[in-house]
């Protein structure tokens, strides 16, 4: 399925799941260009945060930082394109349960 999203429109978006549960906002869309020149992007994954103030502020370089500083690492859920319905880009929803990505998140 082909949906076509302005990335300004995501960035930032809360994401809830089938529940209805916040899940993280949508931080960073990982993927390529379609084709040199053509000005699209095919997104591979999302990745969501649950880092808060901190890394809403400072992007997730600066909560990356301070994590490393102080021991603790930012919160993130990688989300596949296919796991998250874009039917109305302001209301980005998970397609199935988020314990389900939960078991399938890759170490760090």
């Amino acid at each position: 399925m082909k949906t076509r999203v302005r990335v300004d429109m995501l960035t930032g978006r809360m994401v809830h799941d089938p529940a209805g549960q916040r899940v993280g906002r949508i931080r960073e869309l990982v993927g390529e260009v379609a084709r040199p020149g053509s000005g699209e992007y095919v997104v591979r994954e999302f990745h969501l945060s649950t880092g808060g103030l901190i890394e809403a502020l400072g992007g997730t370089q600066l909560a990356r930082v301070l994590a490393e500083r102080f021991g603790r690492h930012p919160n993130r859920i990688v989300v596949s394109w296919r796991d998250l319905d874009l039917s109305d880009p302001e209301r980005p929803r998970l397609r199935r349960p988020r314990a389900e990505l939960a078991a399938e998140q890759p170490r760090r």
